[in-house]
């Protein structure tokens, strides 16, 4: 199957395997309040996303000679709701209102929560409902692979990496937070901090989950993983390149989130190790602005392309894609596995450059 079109094939059937759940989830809610926050959960988690992380999950499985799909794509929806749960206390922390082009989730509850009881702290009450909503989809992201038809073991071991995906991204996010309260930040804070917070449950756990209930050999685990911390760092700079030079349509975000929020991503510590002393303090004032001005904006942008680090960026990730193909050529995968990782690779440095 082309790969385009196995994309869309999964990201078909993972939908729709992940709205059964949340309504079975939604039907066991205990009050018309419980519900109603489950009406948010299913808009938000549906709206939309390419379904990567259990994409990967379902092709680790493969890769490892699994055959039962419907199962493990059942079970990939592990990934998907830890993805929610994820991205919703996210907006919270970065102070998002916009995600997958629509409003982020404390932007839900907060509208909901005026139209109901009117405007008296519908902010603090908004936030509130968000980090309960996060938290219960925290708490249900391993129920899919609980009630997934395979050997207890497998499914222990895999539960277990999840867990160590999780805290690993914990700690990514305090350090990306800490990260841009910081005047000097180096590339080696940069890789520190993806291989904490975006590698580790975007790529690589995904791959070495399903690799698990494929009962792949431990060489097939520790290529798959190894793969997957590449093009996962690869994920990242590119999905930065598109925070700024992107367009809505692409990131459902607006472009200037990243610069208002002080992210220090590789075009930031490009851009400031190499911009004029000039250049550098006007960056320096625009970082975490969080009323940055579109002229203030085209010029960071104007900044960023002319110190190169734009190209650098581009140069980086493709470098990074191209050890990640390397690192399994030789790999004893499924072959019409090792085809779609392949173009995995391609396609998440491709989708914007």
């Amino acid at each position: 199957m082309e790969f385009q079109k196995k994309l869309s094939w999964y990201k078909k059937k993972i939908d729709t395997y992940l709205k059964e759940f949340l309504e079975r989830e939604k039907q066991e809610a205990p009050n018309s309040y419980s519900k109603k926050i489950y009406e948010f959960i299913l808009d938000y988690v549906l709206r939309g996303g390419k379904r990567i992380r259990p994409i990967l999950f379902i092709e680790g499985y493969r890769a490892c000679s699994g055959k039962d799909i419907n199962e493990i794509i059942k079970a990939s929806l592990a990934l998907e709701l830890l993805e929610g749960y994820l991205l919703i206390h996210d907006d919270i922390i970065d102070r998002d209102k916009v995600r997958r082009g629509g409003p982020s989730f404390h932007e839900l509850t907060k509208s909901w929560y005026t139209e109901e009881f009117g405007d008296k702290d519908s902010y603090h009450f908004g936030v509130a409902f968000a980090i309960l909503a996060g938290d219960m989809l925290g708490s249900l992201a391993i129920k899919p692979i609980v009630d997934a038809n395979f050997d207890n073991r497998f499914k222990l071991r895999a539960m277990e990496e999840l867990i160590q995906a999780e805290k690993r991204c914990f700690y990514g996010e305090l350090y990306d937070v800490i990260l841009e309260r910081k005047d000097a930040v180096t590339e080696e804070d940069l890789w520190r901090m993806l291989d904490l917070k975006t590698a580790s449950y975007t790529t690589e756990a995904p791959l070495v989950m399903g690799a698990i209930l494929g009962d792949g050999t431990d060489e097939q685990i520790d290529t798959l993983r190894k793969y997957g911390k590449l093009i996962g760092k690869a994920f990242q700079i590119v999905d930065d390149v598109l925070g700024t030079f992107g367009n809505v349509e692409e990131t459902g975000k607006p472009i200037d989130s990243d610069i208002k929020e002080g992210k220090r991503t590789l075009l930031v510590i490009h851009a400031l190790q190499k911009a004029s002393e000039e250049e550098r303090k006007f960056l320096q004032k625009c970082l975490g602005n969080m009323n940055l001005k579109a002229s203030d904006l085209d010029r960071v942008k104007e900044i960023m392309v002319k110190t190169g680090a734009v190209d650098y960026s581009r140069e980086v990730a493709s470098s990074l894609v191209t050890e990640a193909k390397k690192a399994i050529e030789d790999a004893s995968l499924e072959s019409d596995s090792k085809i779609f990782l392949y173009d995995m690779a391609d396609f998440i440095l491709k989708r914007s450059m």
